[in-house]
């Protein structure tokens, strides 16, 4: 039996180096070619070499085309990413914005709460007139919303102006620093007896003057609306800046810093005219 054993392990042993030569030998290839099989070989080796030189040579060419492409279609997808990003970013301003705006509104809203007025109408700035200032603006309110000529104009910070001409769906304001606006004010104090006048010239500072000569006002004095004319009483127009005294003049001037910003106006609070 164990003999048995030993015959196979060495017949398989015989066989396995067999294979290794034979695969040796085939590997290696052969020591001697014929004639034509050099011909050929000269022959054809020369034109391998021109295409495999030749497509490395196009491919050095055209890799970078392709590359640039891949990266122009990256840059297309970063810059559509950008945009998004810039879109909501300016999104993100708008609710700011609006939020900001709104606020402003709530303070004019707690002016009708105290005043008791329930037909206050709401609406955006949507054209102005050439210039830095909003001295003239259009509104996108209007008969239907009712809104009538000399209605108030208004917001969180204070007076704006007057409507002066009103469609169905707009109106076109006058602002308080138009050099047409004309306002009746008094100073805001324990005795709201000092009243004046206050116009516009077209720019930012309004001038005016007291009727009590005597009055006595400080630099810093808040003025609001005195309710004599068309405004109604107790809104803003803004602080005492400057006061201008002339021996030669009956009245007191004043030099006054509006409370409104008029290089931006984006929402307005309109108290129709009673």
């Amino acid at each position: 039996m164990k003999n048995f054993f030993k015959s196979r392990i060495m017949i398989v042993t015989v066989v396995t180096i067999i294979l290794l030569v034979m695969i040796g030998i085939t590997f290696g290839g052969r020591n001697d070619i014929t004639t034509v099989e050099k011909l050929v070989g000269n022959a054809i080796t020369p034109i391998h070499k021109f295409f495999y030189l030749g497509s490395n040579f196009m491919a050095d060419i055209i890799n970078p085309v392709i590359n640039v492409w891949k990266l122009d279609e990256e840059n297309q997808k970063l810059r559509e990413e950008n945009i998004k990003l810039q879109n909501e970013i300016i999104k993100l301003k708008l609710k700011i914005q609006e939020f900001g705006d709104l606020k402003g509104l709530e303070r004019a809203l707690n002016y009708t709460r105290k005043e008791q007025i329930d037909n206050y109408v709401t609406c955006n700035v949507v054209g102005k007139d050439p210039g830095n200032w909003f001295n003239l603006f259009t509104i996108d309110g209007g008969l239907k919303d009712g809104i009538t000529k000399n209605s108030t104009v208004m917001n969180g910070d204070g007076l704006i102006g007057l409507v002066y001409e009103v469609g169905d769906n707009w109106a076109k304001v006058i602002a308080i620093i138009d050099n047409r606006s004309r306002v009746s004010f008094e100073i805001l104090s324990e005795k709201n007896d000092n009243i004046g006048l206050i116009n516009g010239n077209g720019e930012e500072l309004l001038k005016g003057y007291l009727f009590d000569t005597e009055a006595q006002v400080r630099i810093g004095d808040e003025i609001i609306t005195s309710g004599l004319g068309l405004y109604p009483k107790g809104i803003l127009i803004g602080r005492i800046k400057e006061i201008i005294v002339k021996e030669d003049e009956l009245l007191e001037g004043i030099i006054v810093e509006p409370s409104v910003n008029f290089k931006k106006l984006d929402r307005v609070f309109v108290i129709p005219k009673q």
